[in-house]
């Protein structure tokens, strides 16, 4: 039949891959604006072209009771949880169906690919991992790198083609691997026979009589060998194939192909390949990539015999050689036709336990791998319920809607499973923990050769697929030890692994009506962490992830790693991608790599909602290199199997790593361990990087001095408290009590009573005046005396300086006259030094203070230079300056700036009217002259398009420079500054804590630290202060400060929206209000700010953490199309979700709202700066509210009466903000609410505005 070619235009769209996931400096080009072809068809099998039509299936998430009694459910649910009191599911439904569950009162959300944390395009070092994470030295005196642990690695899949990962496959005492593929992608159908006459003599003969009845062919022989006669005459042979695409492509997940070419399976009739039984099975694997450059098909023949046991079946044989033909055969000259072979003889058996299990195949002979089809013998979830009458040991009565999880290889021969990864993102993330370092890269293409070796390469590595946000916690329960039974999860008295891993995040968290870290998600994996908490045998489990790239912004931490008893892992510099690729040859990046250990800009910060201090710790995030699958894009390609990786992505899976060099170190000498501990020690044992807790924890991860602390040697400690845990389980307890346990198929579901340390001090959630105290314990393993001090500190701003200008664009470099290269403006850090004023601080050789211990560089320009805001279509027209700080040394002496002089510190790019790059100890960093460069980027960009390739403009800008150091907290006190610590003993000390009676509701942060003589511990200590609400008709008025604080700080928010990041990126702040009060059931708030072009989202949580009054309700677009809020732009190509639309409700500079209160403790208020008005880098927040109870009761029955919330605009002295007086009004035409009423109805047609633009730009051609 005639092959139609199936053609699908696939747009790039890297929001939905990526959120712990890193940027390319998105001042750089890159391949985002491309367009990748996927052909579905293949010269192997014959597919109907009808098949990869569109659909209008989609995964959904089911909550609800009385499953049975819906057939819609019973039929499409492929995994879920029931009990008497409901259940949760997972569906495949048309839009429809999932509509009239709606109506039928299930709560429907449609299922979403999860962020994964890293970048784009990415980079590795070769390598410096090991110099920074101190896994060298912790190699060099422990001899200690991982052996004996395992880390599950959740994420898009691993691929374990690649020499330098291959031996790090976790295995079972069979030494089968163990690979989990809860998305149900690996399948591959084997379940067409073919039948061979084998007589006594195990000789091959022609079979002349009809074959059974219920086989598809039978194999024959002739001179040129043995053959499977999948031709038939002509008419060929339809084999059913697993269509791993679905639901996203394709009508069905099976569909019919038709091979037409017969097969060899042996050279003559004594030489063939064995089959005990004389039945050959045959399937496809169809599978590939649908976006980036693997966005390719692969076709792949595969044999399935019982070579030892009789209808036993051990072996699989994929025809590797005819695959790679088929894969690249658009590579050929034209009117040159594939080499297809179909001949199993000369391909590899693979067998289960033989070590061998990759599917990968080396085209030329030359000894290197081109062509890598995953890894045989995963276990799939079968969750579309394609493997139902088979004839293995799995429970029937289960099928798909408890999650039947399918062996590795079916005995019988109709499947088995394979693990692949064609996003590439968890082989990264994989590779940079276990990279052995034995092949070589030419990294920066100048013939020198270099390894690249993981943190941890003695580690082994249990990948766990989970592309969709639906199938993550099935993966976590089974690889923390569970097993599906039914309708429950039951506890099989061992974990899978030492260590969860994940680099992924869900940034758009309204969707889920919680906030981060009390939504299911985070709940889930706090419980998971803390021992105990299933049953008393269950020991916990260390969960390591990506705090995400959503910085520079407070409070961009997304859910799960919100999750307080997690470790969560934020970002810093590592200058090894100077010099590679695509920064080659571009004078902004300078011309050395040996600057690091810095925090990136996109890491995210805390605080959660919660309150409690995140990050935990940091790592490497931008940016390191690692080994990558050995798949060739194209036939001739040239490229080595490596890229560059990058984000808070490559941050966690470090951490892992460091946790398993540590765990090994504590099996060596039989110490008793949790998960607790694990992170006591790796906080405990961090390098002070001089930024503030929410910004950076405890620091950066150093496992040297962690193997430190469990030999008793260097001096080194730890040092944990007993009141964070209480204080943490007291704000979640009410959150996981609403959980009905047994519905997601727990007994027990709650976090133990026994209190676990914690080195972090989370003093909880206060009011004004209140008075805490905790205990924390210094830990001395050393066979010697300490002396401690004990210093509670704080970051303070020293020093604030500025330089205004103007940008000159597309300036050349003098040395790189190259057509589209262009440099920064540059400025000297001494000329934003004001002499005059600042010279106690400041002199022309050293413009940086002494006492800085943290440099934090701002540069900020007005919105509407960002915007366009004449273009016909909202933010069709965008242009920025990046900002970079170099140490300058003039070589030649001739006082002009050249790029080879120039050795890059740190870089700030976002797509936002405020860049921030931070520099710890200033001092140190600095061998020449402090350099700034403004780099304006040289073109305009549309958030919808792209590059327009429309020349950028000057703008007007300004240059801030900040500069801290700590000082001693006064709220805090030790009731001693100097511990005594014994040999291999513990002391303790009781430390208070006294609210001032002023402070205003928020949050506030600082450190603990722990100075011995050779060791230094930071605990991160946080606490929320709440506004308490007693009297009824209380009204609040919190008044909007001025700062020029760049760092954490209440009243204020900072400029940090990027239009090219997620959902979470921007500045978000908390108000938290204590309702004393049962009789109050409203409030009525407003917040205001200076500039028309900022803008703030609000939500309002109750104290269970539940969204229950935001000012942009999703409304329609988020019951339809699962959108987070009414003024999110939702995803383009150049955006990967961070765009907003100002969304007013009232005037340009203040919003309200309506808040339902329905019980007594604590409310918390987020706002979320979008857009910021960019003339300054803070501005002022002012909030007014009325707290108040409403009822039909306030009034004569007989009367109607309506409400009104009139504002009433005052001035405030000494801000500019507008706040409202609120007042209770009788007015007869007034209707309820009608300022909040407004808001949404007009809320509503700008959103269905903008979902008309947004489609009107979809269907626009980009420009040429």
């Amino acid at each position: 039949m005639p092959k139609v070619a199936i053609l699908f235009f696939i747009l790039l769209f890297s929001p939905m891959i990526t959120n712990s996931h890193a940027f390319i400096p998105v001042d750089l080009k890159t391949e985002n604006d491309e367009k990748y072809t996927l052909i579905f068809d293949s010269g192997i099998v014959d597919i109907d072209s009808n098949f990869f039509t569109e659909n209008d299936f989609k995964r959904y998430l089911i909550f609800g009771d009385k499953l049975e009694k819906n057939d819609i459910l019973k039929t499409n649910s492929f995994y879920g949880i029931q009990s008497d009191s409901g259940f949760f599911s997972v569906a495949i439904l048309t839009e429809t169906s999932a509509t009239n569950l709606v109506s039928q009162g299930y709560t429907v959300v449609e299922d979403f690919q999860l962020d994964f944390h890293s970048q784009n395009n990415q980079i590795q070092d070769a390598s410096r991992i090991g110099e920074i994470t101190g896994s060298n030295l912790a190699k060099t005196k422990y001899d200690s790198s991982g052996n004996g642990t395992v880390i599950a690695i959740v994420d898009t899949g691993v691929d374990f083609s690649n020499p330098d990962i291959q031996h790090s496959l976790a295995r079972n005492d069979l030494n089968h691997p163990i690979m989990l593929d809860p998305d149900g992608q690996g399948i591959v159908l084997t379940n067409a026979t073919f039948f061979a006459y084998i007589d006594k003599n195990e000789i091959i003969r022609n079979y002349s009589k009809p074959i059974p009845s219920h086989m598809t062919s039978s194999a024959y022989v002739t001179r040129d060998g043995v053959f499977l006669d999948v031709s038939q005459g002509g008419k060929g042979s339809n084999i059913p194939i697993y269509n791993s695409f679905f639901p996203q492509i394709g009508s069905s997940v099976i569909f019919n192909g038709t091979l037409t070419t017969d097969m060899k399976i042996g050279e003559d009739n004594r030489n063939y390949i064995k089959s005990k039984s004389g039945v050959y099975h045959l399937g496809v694997i169809y599978q590939g990539g649908l976006s980036g450059p693997y966005s390719k098909i692969q076709v792949v023949p595969v044999l399935v015999v019982d070579s030892f046991i009789p209808g036993v079946y051990d072996t699989i044989i994929p025809d590797l050689s005819t695959s790679w033909e088929d894969y690249t055969r658009f590579d050929l000259e034209k009117g040159k036709k594939p080499n297809y072979d179909f001949d199993f003889t000369d391909e590899k058996p693979i067998v289960l336990g033989s070590g061998k299990e990759f599917l990968v195949y080396d085209s030329n002979n030359d000894g290197i791998i081109d062509y890598s089809a995953g890894t045989f013998g995963a276990q799939v979830l079968d969750v579309y319920g394609v493997i139902k009458n088979n004839s293995t040991d799995i429970d029937d009565a289960l099928k798909a809607i408890n999650g039947t999880l399918l062996p590795p290889l079916d005995p019988n021969g109709e499947f088995f499973g394979l693990m692949t990864d064609f996003m590439g993102h968890g082989t990264s993330s994989a590779a940079s923990i276990t990279s052995r370092g034995q092949e070589t890269y030419d990294i920066y293409n100048n013939s020198k050769k270099y390894s690249i070796t993981g943190v941890a390469p003695d580690a082994k590595i249990l990948p766990v697929k989970a592309l969709w946000f639906g199938d993550t916690v099935y993966g976590w329960l089974w690889i923390a030890g569970f097993e599906n039974n039914e309708h429950t999860w039951e506890y099989t008295g061992n974990p899978r692994v030492d260590i969860i891993s994940n680099s992924w995040g869900v940034s758009n968290f309204p969707s889920f009506k919680a906030s981060p870290g009390m939504d299911m998600l985070s709940l889930i994996l706090s419980v998971l962490t803390t021992p105990n908490s299933f049953n008393d045998n269950y020991p916990g489990i260390t969960i390591i992830s990506s705090a995400g790239n959503s910085g520079h912004g407070y409070g961009t931490i997304g859910l799960p790693n919100a999750s307080p008893f997690g470790m969560s892992v934020g970002a810093t510099t590592n200058n090894v991608f100077v010099g590679y690729g695509p920064f080659k040859d571009q004078p902004r990046f300078g011309n050395t790599t040996i600057h690091s250990n810095n925090v990136v800009d996109f890491s995210s910060r805390g605080p959660s909602s919660i309150g409690d201090p995140k990050p935990d710790v940091m790592s490497i995030g931008a940016h390191g290199f690692v080994p990558s699958n050995m798949l060739k894009i194209n036939k001739d390609s040239k490229n080595e199997s490596f890229s560059l990786f990058g984000g808070t992505s490559m941050a966690a899976p470090l951490v892992s790593g460091s946790a398993a060099i540590l765990i090994e170190e504590l099996k060596k000498q039989s110490k008793d361990y949790d998960s607790f501990l694990i992170k006591n020690i790796l906080m405990s044992t961090a390098t002070d990087l001089q930024n503030d807790p929410f910004t950076q924890g405890s620091g950066l991860v150093n496992i040297e001095s962690a193997l430190n602390y469990v030999n008793g040697k260097n001096g080194t400690f730890i040092v944990y408290n007993d009141g964070s845990y209480n204080n943490i389980k007291n704000i979640l307890e009410p959150a996981i009590e609403k959980i009905n346990s047994t519905s997601i198929g727990f007994e027990k579901f709650q976090l133990p009573s026994k209190s676990f340390p914690m080195t972090s001090w989370f003093a909880g959630q206060l009011l004004p005046g209140d008075r805490t105290t905790t205990t924390f314990t210094i830990d001395n393993p050393s066979n010697e005396s300490q002396t401690i001090n004990v210093k509670p500190q704080t970051l303070s701003l020293i020093s604030k300086i500025q330089f205004n200008g103007t940008t000159i664009v597309r300036q050349q470099d003098t040395l790189m006259n190259k057509t589209d290269t262009f440099i920064p403006n540059y400025v000297k850090l001494s000329e934003l030094a004001n002499q005059d004023e600042l010279g106690q601080f400041f002199n022309n050789d050293d413009p940086i203070p002494d006492e800085s211990s943290l440099m934090i560089l701002n540069l900020n320009f007005e919105f509407n230079d960002f915007m366009n805001n004449t273009s016909d279509v909202y933010a069709d027209d965008l242009k920025i300056s990046s900002l970079y700080l170099y140490d300058w040394i003039d070589n030649n002496n001739d006082t002009k700036i050249t790029s080879d002089e120039l050795s890059l510190v740190n870089r700030a790019g976002s797509w936002g009217t405020v860049q921030e790059l931070r520099v710890s100890q200033p001092n140190e960093k600095f061998d020449g002259v402090p350099l700034v460069g403004v780099y304006p980027v040289p073109t305009r960009y549309s958030y919808w398009l792209g590059d327009t390739k429309l020349n950028s403009t000057s703008m007007d800008y300004t240059i801030s420079a900040s500069h801290y150091e700590k000082e001693k907290w006064p709220i805090l006190w030790s009731e001693s500054e100097t511990i005594l610590v014994s040999p291999q003993s513990s002391s303790t000390v009781d430390v208070t804590l006294v609210t001032p009676t002023d402070y205003q509701t928020g949050m506030y942060q600082g450190f603990l630290t722990f100075e011995g003589e050779q060791h230094t511990v930071n605990a991160p200590i946080s606490f929320v202060i709440k506004q308490p609400v007693i009297e009824n008709d209380s009204t609040i008025l919190i008044k909007g400060i001025q700062s020029d604080d760049i760092l954490y700080g209440n009243g204020y928010t900072k400029g940090a929206f990027d239009m090219v990041n997620r959902y979470m990126a921007g500045d978000w702040r908390q108000y938290y209000f204590d309702i004393q009060n049962p009789s109050i059931n409203a409030a009525a708030i407003e917040l205001s700010w200076i500039s028309n072009n900022t803008n703030l989202s609000v939500f309002v949580m109750n104290p269970l953490g539940e969204i229950i009054q935001t000012n942009v309700p999703s409304g329609v677009f988020g019951h339809f199309l699962g959108w987070a809020s009414l003024d999110w732009l939702g995803s383009s190509i150049f955006s990967q979700g961070g765009g907003f639309y100002p969304v007013k409700n009232k005037d340009d500079t203040s919003t309200v709202l309506y808040v339902p209160i329905n019980q007594t403790g604590t409310y918390t208020l987020l706002t979320h700066s979008t857009l910021f008005g960019g003339s300054s880098t803070t501005e002022p927040i002012t909030l007014a509210a009325k707290f108040t109870h409403i009822s039909a009761e306030m009034f004569d029955s007989q009367e109607s009466v309506n409400v009104e919330i009139k504002t009433i605009p005052t001035k405030i002295e000494d801000t500019s903000e507008i706040i409202s007086k609120i007042e209770i009004q009788d007015p007869n035409n007034v209707n309820s609410d009608l300022p909040f009423s407004t808001g949404i109805a007009v809320g509503i047609v700008i959103g269905i505005a903008i979902g008309l633009v947004f489609i009107f730009i979809i269907r626009q051609k980009p420009p040429n």
